[in-house]
């Protein structure tokens, strides 16, 4: 187990212990590995920090629901008083602050008050709430929330903003989900708005459906700056190991500080989670606490297209691009991802490519170097697969040749017994010269009788098979050929056909097919009863009575060693309902049923010339 396994590993130990309400330190988690100790304590630390910055409700759910007050949470402050402001109601409470609705009474105009949480806020929680005002005040943009005015009351400061009463975009998602070109429009506004705003030099850290409101009319504004980082100072909210943002939107950076600081690229990241959700309905990654960090920095999400299958191509290579996990393989700027959006909604072509599978494969590795050793086994593989493969075909090619060689003598019995006689000798002279048993004729590549290598494109096979060979008119005398003499057939030739043993026929003792008495009775006692009406020119019931594969082979109406199994007999027999031979023909005597069934019980042997 590497050391990234073995600390993932503990920190779901911790996770399980805590939902149990066992609380447990690193040091004892890390007994039998204290090298890891100072590792687990970091992660541990950094996911507390988290838990106490959102909220545990919010971290650990995997919809990043919006700001509402939390069933049991501190109650929303009730300022006695804000000069020059009549409070209503209350609009929405985080772990930032709370949200009322007010009448401006100089103005006579409804708007929001956004208070800090808690009674006299110090530290580092004031600081970010008055960093919000200062960037907000510096912004004026018609997609973000304008702000009004900024004082103190006896609770806490405030500042009073635009009262947006669309919604947000996390309650559209789940009531109207927008169609792909709306949300291909609505990207681009909140992407060259944040262009704005880093233009400015602020990074808002916490882009999420949430802090998108809109209008009645659908404009997307986007609010809370309350984790915004201003790049023209060090501001130093943000201790080291302490994670700032919603999680599901996190950028990798923002996780892990030793991926690199926490810039522009983070809010890309955050708009292309925002994309996905937007295209396929739910976040990029979706696992509990530990789990969904390491997805984070570790794992691409899957394809969009994988969770919804008609996501248009070129949407799906802008949202991925946004979702890299190296800053610098990201868009640019916000800029740059709001002109490929431009390009989408325009029909014209987009700068974002879909990752290869060559691509996503270093992608991985340069992750994961626990796998280097994988991939250059399987590049290994590529070589030494083909290689193998290549030895093997010539083993088998060997084994093959060295087959046919053994069989070529029974070859030549075959087609001396089969077709020699009409085809060999003088009787060649009639027959366009074809000498059966002369190797060099039967390997004319213009005649191709025989092809070596391929039984299927040979002529001889192909004629064998059809029943033209031996000619079907002569079948009483050279029956059609046993699927044992064309097995050996084509064994010689699928092994390039090498030449014949001997020339002298004559004197071979090789017989593929030994001479069967019961065969030759039962031929004789088909050719009494049943050529007549299942010749090769009438085949009643598609049966040629002399044509042994048909018989055993393709019908299978005879069952070699089994005559009770075998249909044929069935319909021989005397006793049966059969119509062999039909009325008003004899039917056959017992002895001859008897022939019969001996002929199947010692294995069907080959019908015999004569």
């Amino acid at each position: 187990m590497s050391r990234e396994e073995q600390l993932a590993e503990l920190m779901l130990q911790w996770e399980e212990r805590r939902l149990a309400g066992i609380a447990t330190s690193a040091g004892e988690l890390c007994e039998g590995c204290p090298e890891l100790t100072t590792e687990l304590a970091r992660r541990i630390d950094i996911i507390e920090s988290m838990e106490s910055l959102l909220s545990v409700e919010q971290v650990r759910s995997i919809s990043n629901a919006t700001t509402a007050p939390r069933a049991g949470g501190p109650p929303a402050p009730q300022p006695t008083s804000i000069p020059g402001y009549e409070i209503l109601d209350v609009l929405d409470q985080g772990g930032m602050g709370i949200v009322y609705r007010a009448r401006q009474v100089a103005l006579s105009r409804i708007v929001a008050v956004k208070m800090m949480a808690g009674a006299h806020p110090l530290g580092p929680r004031l600081s970010r709430f008055r960093t919000e005002c200062r960037a907000i005040a510096q912004l004026h943009h018609p997609n973000l929330v304008e702000i009004f005015e900024f004082g103190e009351t006896d609770v806490g400061p405030y500042f009073s903003m635009e009262l947006v009463e669309g919604g947000n975009l996390n309650e559209r998602l789940k009531s109207d989900p927008p169609g792909f070109e709306e949300t291909a429009t609505l990207v681009e506004s909140i992407a060259r708005v944040v262009h704005e705003v880093h233009e400015r030099g602020i990074i808002h850290r916490d882009l999420k459906p949430a802090n998108i409101l809109l209008t009645p009319g659908g404009v997307p504004k986007v609010t809370d700056f309350g984790l915004a980082k201003l790049l023209d100072e060090e501001s130093g909210h943000s201790r080291t190991g302490e994670v700032l943002g919603t999680l599901t939107y996190m950028a990798p950076e923002q996780i892990d500080p030793s991926l690199g600081s926490v810039d522009a690229p983070a809010d890309v990241y955050a708009l292309g989670a925002i994309l996905y959700e937007l295209l396929t309905g739910q976040p990029p990654f979706r696992a509990m606490t530990t789990h969904l960090m390491r997805q984070i920095v570790q794992d691409d999400p899957p394809a969009p297209s994988t969770i919804r299958s008609d996501v248009p191509r070129d949407l799906a290579a802008i949202c991925l691009k946004c979702l890299e996990k190296k800053p610098e393989s990201r868009y640019a700027s916000a800029l740059d991802l709001a002109e490929d959006l431009r390009g989408y909604i325009e029909h014209r072509p987009i700068k974002a490519r879909p990752a290869g599978p060559i691509r996503r494969t270093v992608k991985v590795v340069r992750r994961r170097p626990e796998l280097r050793a994988l991939v250059v086994l399987a590049l290994f593989a590529l070589v030494a697969v083909p290689v193998a493969i290549l030895i093997q075909g010539k083993l088998d090619e060997a084994q093959l040749r060295a087959d046919a060689e053994e069989v070529a003598p029974l070859a030549r019995d075959v087609l001396r017994r089969n077709c020699f006689a009409c085809h060999g000798g003088e009787q060649s002279e009639g027959t366009r010269a074809l000498d059966m048993l002369s190797h060099a004729a039967l390997l004319d590549s213009d005649r191709r009788i025989i092809v070596p290598g391929s039984p299927e494109d040979s002529r001889l096979i192909q004629r064998i098979s059809d029943g033209s060979m031996p000619p079907a008119e002569l079948e009483i005398e050279r029956p059609p050929l046993p699927e044992e003499e064309l097995s050996i057939l084509r064994r010689w030739i699928r092994g390039g056909a090498p030449s014949f043993a001997s020339a002298d026929f004559e004197s071979s003792s090789e017989i593929v097919v030994e001479r069967s008495e019961s065969a030759a009775a039962a031929k004789a006692i088909f050719v009494r009863h049943c050529y007549e009406c299942h010749n090769h020119d009438l085949v009643k019931g598609g049966i040629r009575i002399l044509h042994h594969r048909l018989l055993v082979n393709v019908r299978k109406v005879v069952v070699p060693g089994k005559p009770d199994e075998s249909e044929l007999l069935q319909l021989l027999m005397m006793d049966s309902e059969g119509v062999m031979p039909p009325a008003p023909r004899p039917r056959l005597s017992k002895d001859e049923v008897s022939a019969i069934r001996r002929w199947i019980a010692e294995g069907a042997r080959p019908f015999p010339a004569e």
